[in-house]
């Protein structure tokens, strides 16, 4: 019985240590996005040591790891941010020019649910500014575009 708990107790130990942060190679070798992915906090680090911000914290009181995931799109500097939980979406863009080229947009800002488990997840489309959201629980589907030209360029249409 004792060996039976102490194999349940490390199990907790091991999941309560889920890997909080995830690297993303860029296309760009000097450079990689760490997110947080209970927070959806991303930074870009760079080989030299810098460290940017690109998105700050968005739910800080979170205590559940892969909440949020990271996409590569075809543009280099770009990368799309989900809450696998809410289906909410921001265009995430890393820079080496300086602070005016990093930046985060909103996407899809509405919730789309209130769970506290993974749903949502992203697929690419034939353009590469163009993707589907996809709730794997219900099935609906919802087109978004990404765009570097404005907001007014961004948006999402459910299916």
């Amino acid at each position: 019985m004792k060996n039976i708990l102490a194999v349940f107790c490390l199990l907790i130990v091991f999941n309560a240590k889920a890997q909080n942060y995830k690297y993303y190679q860029t296309e760009n070798i000097h450079n990689k996005l760490q997110l947080n992915s209970k927070t959806g906090e991303v930074l870009q680090v760079q080989d030299d040591g810098q460290t940017f911000t690109v998105n700050a914290a968005l739910t800080v009181e979170n205590e559940i790891p892969n909440r949020y995931a990271l996409f590569k799109t075809e543009n280099m500097w770009t990368f799309i941010l989900l809450d696998q939980f809410s289906g909410k979406l921001w265009q995430c863009q890393y820079s080496v020019k300086g602070p005016d080229y990093r930046n985060t947009w909103g996407i899809n800002t509405l919730s789309l649910s209130y769970s506290r488990i993974s749903k949502f997840r992203i697929e690419p489309l034939i353009s590469m500014f163009q993707f589907y959201l996809i709730n794997d629980e219900t099935g609906e589907r919802w087109k978004f575009q990404w765009s570097s030209q404005g907001d007014e360029y961004r948006w999402i249409q459910k299916l």
